[in-house]
Protein backbone atom coordinates (compact mmCIF):
# COMPACT_ATOMS: atom_id res chain seq x y z
CA UNK A 1 0.00 0.00 0.00
CA UNK A 2 1.35 3.27 -1.14
CA UNK A 3 0.40 6.96 0.44
CA UNK A 4 1.33 10.04 -0.74
CA UNK A 5 2.61 11.97 1.83
CA UNK A 6 2.06 15.92 2.26
CA UNK A 7 4.97 17.76 2.68
CA UNK A 8 3.28 19.53 6.04
CA UNK A 9 3.92 15.98 7.45
CA UNK A 10 7.05 14.92 9.15
CA UNK A 11 8.36 11.83 10.54
CA UNK A 12 8.38 7.91 9.35
CA UNK A 13 6.20 7.94 6.46
CA UNK A 14 5.00 3.85 7.76
CA UNK A 15 3.01 6.45 10.79
CA UNK A 16 0.67 7.61 8.56
CA UNK A 17 0.36 4.65 7.28
CA UNK A 18 -0.84 2.71 10.44
CA UNK A 19 -2.93 6.25 11.20
CA UNK A 20 -5.05 5.74 8.23
CA UNK A 21 -5.28 1.78 8.94
CA UNK A 22 -6.25 2.51 12.43
CA UNK A 23 -8.99 4.82 10.67
CA UNK A 24 -10.01 1.96 8.59
CA UNK A 25 -10.42 -0.60 11.29
CA UNK A 26 -12.39 2.22 13.45
CA UNK A 27 -14.68 2.50 10.72
CA UNK A 28 -15.64 -0.89 10.55
CA UNK A 29 -16.03 -1.34 14.42
CA UNK A 30 -17.59 1.54 14.81
CA UNK A 31 -20.34 0.59 12.45
CA UNK A 32 -20.62 -2.40 13.94
CA UNK A 33 -21.07 -1.54 18.04
CA UNK A 34 -22.02 2.28 17.59
CA UNK A 35 -25.29 3.84 16.83
CA UNK A 36 -25.98 6.74 14.46
CA UNK A 37 -26.82 9.25 16.95
CA UNK A 38 -24.14 8.12 19.77
CA UNK A 39 -20.77 6.75 18.05
CA UNK A 40 -19.65 5.78 21.51
CA UNK A 41 -22.50 4.14 22.94
CA UNK A 42 -20.71 1.14 22.47
CA UNK A 43 -18.77 2.38 25.56
CA UNK A 44 -21.56 3.81 27.24
CA UNK A 45 -23.11 0.63 27.54
CA UNK A 46 -20.70 -0.96 28.60
CA UNK A 47 -19.82 0.89 31.28
CA UNK A 48 -23.46 0.81 32.55
CA UNK A 49 -23.14 -2.78 32.74
CA UNK A 50 -19.48 -2.48 34.41
CA UNK A 51 -20.20 0.27 36.89
CA UNK A 52 -21.56 -2.17 39.02
CA UNK A 53 -19.02 -3.73 39.59
CA UNK A 54 -16.64 -1.04 40.63
CA UNK A 55 -16.98 -0.73 44.31
CA UNK A 56 -15.66 -1.67 47.28
CA UNK A 57 -14.64 -5.58 47.56
CA UNK A 58 -14.94 -6.69 43.95
CA UNK A 59 -11.13 -7.63 42.98
CA UNK A 60 -10.40 -4.87 40.32
CA UNK A 61 -8.72 -7.98 38.33
CA UNK A 62 -12.18 -10.00 38.06
CA UNK A 63 -13.69 -6.70 37.52
CA UNK A 64 -11.50 -5.66 34.14
CA UNK A 65 -12.17 -9.96 33.14
CA UNK A 66 -15.89 -9.13 33.34
CA UNK A 67 -15.20 -5.55 31.10
CA UNK A 68 -13.91 -7.31 28.74
CA UNK A 69 -16.85 -9.56 28.47
CA UNK A 70 -19.61 -7.28 28.73
CA UNK A 71 -17.92 -5.70 25.64
CA UNK A 72 -18.08 -8.97 23.81
CA UNK A 73 -22.06 -9.62 25.35
CA UNK A 74 -22.97 -5.97 23.78
CA UNK A 75 -21.26 -7.26 20.86
CA UNK A 76 -23.28 -10.38 20.82
CA UNK A 77 -26.68 -7.80 21.19
CA UNK A 78 -25.94 -5.72 18.24
CA UNK A 79 -25.15 -8.89 16.03
CA UNK A 80 -28.48 -10.92 17.47
CA UNK A 81 -30.52 -7.92 18.87
CA UNK A 82 -30.08 -5.47 16.11
CA UNK A 83 -29.81 -8.09 13.19
CA UNK A 84 -26.21 -6.49 12.52
CA UNK A 85 -24.65 -8.04 9.49
CA UNK A 86 -21.00 -7.80 8.10
CA UNK A 87 -19.59 -7.39 11.46
CA UNK A 88 -15.93 -7.29 12.53
CA UNK A 89 -16.02 -10.31 14.26
CA UNK A 90 -19.29 -13.11 14.11
CA UNK A 91 -21.23 -14.51 16.64
CA UNK A 92 -19.42 -17.39 17.04
CA UNK A 93 -16.26 -15.20 17.39
CA UNK A 94 -17.98 -13.47 19.95
CA UNK A 95 -19.37 -16.41 22.05
CA UNK A 96 -16.27 -17.82 22.24
CA UNK A 97 -14.76 -14.56 23.31
CA UNK A 98 -17.55 -14.26 26.43
CA UNK A 99 -16.69 -18.36 27.02
CA UNK A 100 -13.05 -17.71 28.02
CA UNK A 101 -13.66 -14.49 29.45
CA UNK A 102 -16.08 -16.39 31.65
CA UNK A 103 -12.92 -19.41 32.63
CA UNK A 104 -10.42 -16.74 33.15
CA UNK A 105 -13.34 -14.54 35.59
CA UNK A 106 -13.95 -18.08 37.55
CA UNK A 107 -10.11 -18.41 37.57
CA UNK A 108 -9.84 -14.97 38.87
CA UNK A 109 -12.59 -15.57 41.43
CA UNK A 110 -11.05 -18.57 42.72
CA UNK A 111 -7.46 -17.01 42.91
CA UNK A 112 -9.02 -14.09 45.11
CA UNK A 113 -10.91 -16.59 47.58
CA UNK A 114 -8.35 -18.33 48.07
CA UNK A 115 -6.11 -14.75 48.87
CA UNK A 116 -9.28 -13.74 51.56
CA UNK A 117 -8.35 -17.11 53.29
Amino acid sequence: MSIKIEKKYYGHPDFYIILNELRELHSRKNKQYASNTDPLGNFRRCGNMASKLFKEGVPTDLAICLCYMSKQIDGVFEIVGESKKNTVDSLKDKLEDIAVYSIIAIILSREGKKDDS
